[in-house]
């Protein structure tokens, strides 16, 4: 089981990376709005396949995870940030006090040496709500059906991960229960499926507007 998951997970990363190629191959032009995601993807295949290797030569990568995490907060929250939700003011002065306590909790409070929980349960928190309420703006306040919507599979597959992993961190932090680790890995391949969807989908409809501007 352990071997199928890690299998599983690297085929989701690789599928969500190789869901770039066909702009590449069709010389697809990518909007603006869909960079920062594109870096995301780009990141998290590197990292990924950093911290296999590091497993697989058992060299630790736990000082890693400090700079993976606060970098994925960012990308998350300006890739949600940029759909527009409403109360823009509000979102975007909460989004920077968590961004400090992040950055000040990994690089700043807590040793290299131990997993930032704090800061973790925190943006995945933070991340949950935001997440939850673009999803609702999506579903409801919405000209284009919201199984159309790339941006919806997108917020859709941060809203599992961050609520499985901000649940995962409440309760260790609380009540210092440990769920299963897998519950994070299993969050992390659902993510990356949706990730993928979300840019088929896109691919689709990009290459139906530049033939349909032919």
């Amino acid at each position: 089981m352990p071997y199928f998951k890690l299998l599983l997970s690297l085929v989701s990363q690789l599928l969500m990376f190789f869901s770039l190629f066909p702009f590449l191959i069709n010389k697809i032009e990518i909007e603006k709005e869909k960079i920062i995601f594109i870096y995301f993807i780009a990141f998290s295949t590197v990292m990924e396949f950093y911290v296999d290797t590091s497993a697989y030569l058992k060299v630790s990568v736990l000082w890693m995870s400090h700079i993976y995490f606060s970098a994925e907060y960012f990308f998350f929250f300006f890739i949600l940030f940029q759909y527009g939700p409403r109360f823009k003011q509000f979102w975007l002065i909460m989004g920077g006090i968590v961004a400090v306590f992040v950055l000040a909790d990994n690089f700043i409070i807590t040793p290299f040496a131990k997993y930032s929980y704090i800061s973790l349960s925190t943006q995945d928190f933070f991340l949950f709500l935001l997440s939850s309420w673009i999803i609702i703006e999506l579903t409801v306040k919405n000209f284009v059906p919201f199984y159309k919507d790339d941006r919806f599979y997108i917020a859709t597959g941060i809203f599992i991960y961050s609520s499985l992993m901000a649940l995962m961190s409440f309760l260790f932090n609380s009540f210092l229960v440990k769920l299963p680790f897998s519950i994070g890995s299993w969050s992390i391949i659902c993510m990356n499926f949706f990730f993928t969807y979300a840019m088929v989908l896109y691919y689709k409809q990009r290459k139906m507007l530049a033939e349909a501007l032919k």
